[in-house]
């Protein structure tokens, strides 16, 4: 079975966020990656977890990280 993959882009005046977020039949876990465009150098963070909530959770911190530490 192909693998799921869904992308969700955020554009704000200052942010440029992409998220890719997928599912892995294989290994049986929720994969994403981030890339922050918005800063002189290109940001990209990735993780995994076997639950999309956890997953989406993951991502959130990490947005909010992200923001906090402009």
């Amino acid at each position: 079975m192909p693998t799921i993959r869904y992308s969700i882009g955020l554009t704000w005046s200052t942010l440029n966020m992409k998220i890719n977020l997928w599912y892995c039949k294989d290994m049986n876990q929720w994969r994403w990656t981030l890339t922050d465009n918005s800063r002189p150098k290109v940001k990209q963070e990735s993780g995994q977890q076997p639950e999309l909530r956890a997953a989406m959770n993951d991502i959130a911190n990490t947005v909010e990280y992200l923001l906090d530490n402009d």
